[in-house]
């Protein structure tokens, strides 16, 4: 999966998408997404990478616990064969908060 693949992916959930940050001009508030990518584990031989996957991690930022958004992002990666593994559910008590992350 590459990043056009990814973005397009998570904006039919309807709500703000960025890549990594939004910019800071733009006044986004919760929920939104943002996604990055992440060191792959690549597959090398003689000196030679053969394979390098694109991995991702998503953060699904939201001001209150939102168990059906949650559940929405989990069946979209489901329902289009994407692996995902739920990485952490972090309050952020300055900002008020929650950060959830996916690694796909």
């Amino acid at each position: 999966m590459e990043h056009k693949d990814i973005y397009d992916l998570l904006k039919t959930l309807n709500i703000p998408v960025a890549y990594d940050h939004f910019d800071s001009n733009k006044n986004v508030t919760p929920p939104f997404i943002a996604y990055r990518e992440i060191s792959p584990d690549t597959f090398k031989a003689d000196g030679i990478t053969y394979y390098r996957p694109y991995e991702f991690e998503i953060e699904l930022v939201t001001e209150k616990k939102d168990v059906e958004l949650e559940k929405a992002i989990e069946e979209l990666l489901t329902n289009n064969k994407i692996p995902y593994d739920v990485e952490n559910e972090v309050w952020d008590e300055d900002e008020r908060i929650y950060h959830n992350f996916y690694e796909i």
